[in-house]
């Protein structure tokens, strides 16, 4: 362990908050890089002279930032590149923003054809179930991990050739929008917490039950017509989702009572 923090136990600053600006500057600065394993809680205890609710405290503190992350079984780790990304506010994909940010990656497609559509797709895609849609079943990789499980499915009665289009090249609604001239204008999304299970805990490379964001979207033409429905799973260790809200029609009506 190097640079250890001189802890002020008479200032005003509690102790466990002390502990999180070190740790956080550990990480910043790399001393901790990524996939490091933290010291276990009972020699920190030892090492830094506090006491164990303290460092799990500062610890949980972390996890919740997204800086660390607690694997069941193994340890606490220094967590991989994590990307905040505004889903839940723009029409945004996953590849789209980590193009913007920078951030390299690559798709592995591990189905790509037409199938008929299960009661579930064919409500939302509103088609009828001799139909056929596209089922695109694909992974996103970055540095070398798998952090995002893909499965689109896709009705579009003018994309022909769609299923033959290398998807590990190009991206879905680049593909849709640019080659298709399919002008998708609004969708709807739904998170939800959800544990890692069978297939997808091994695609992600995950222990069994282990944490993931899912998501659910549609994707719609201007006059509503849903074009594409998806589920996706993400590693939680990797991804946080982030939104920018305002009380704008409440603070008017508080001023207005208040004038």
């Amino acid at each position: 362990m190097t640079s250890l923090p001189q802890i002020d136990h008479q200032g005003p600053t509690p102790i466990y908050q002390q502990l999180v600006d070190w740790m956080r500057g550990q990480i910043l600065t790399e001393q901790w890089p990524r996939g490091y394993q933290l010291t276990p809680e009972e020699e920190l205890v030892t090492v830094l002279g506090v006491s164990r609710g303290t460092i799990r405290k500062a610890i949980e503190k972390l996890v919740s930032d997204g800086l660390l992350v607690r694997v069941h079984g193994r340890g606490t780790f220094v967590s991989s590149q994590l990307v905040e990304q505004p889903l839940a506010e723009q029409l945004i994909t996953f590849s789209e923003d980590l193009i913007a940010r920078g951030i390299a990656f690559e798709t592995l497609v591990l189905g790509q054809r037409y199938i008929q559509p299960d009661a579930r797709v064919a409500d939302v895609l509103q088609v009828l179930p001799e139909e056929q849609v596209l089922h695109l079943h694909r992974v996103r990789v970055v540095d070398g991990e798998p952090v995002i499980v893909l499965d689109n499915y896709v009705y579009c009665s003018y994309c022909d050739g769609i299923d033959q289009v290398d998807f590990t090249r190009y991206r879905l609604f680049e593909t849709l929008e640019e080659t298709y001239g399919v002008h998708l204008v609004s969708g709807r999304r739904i998170f939800e917490a959800r544990l890692a299970e069978g297939r997808i805990a091994e695609l992600l490379k995950l222990e069994e039950r282990s944490p993931v964001m899912y998501m659910e979207q549609v994707t719609s033409l201007a006059d509503g017509t849903p074009v594409e429905f998806s589920n996706l799973w993400l590693r939680a260790d990797r991804y946080r989702i982030s939104a920018n809200v305002s009380r704008q029609s409440v603070t008017q009506k508080t001023t207005r009572l208040e004038a």
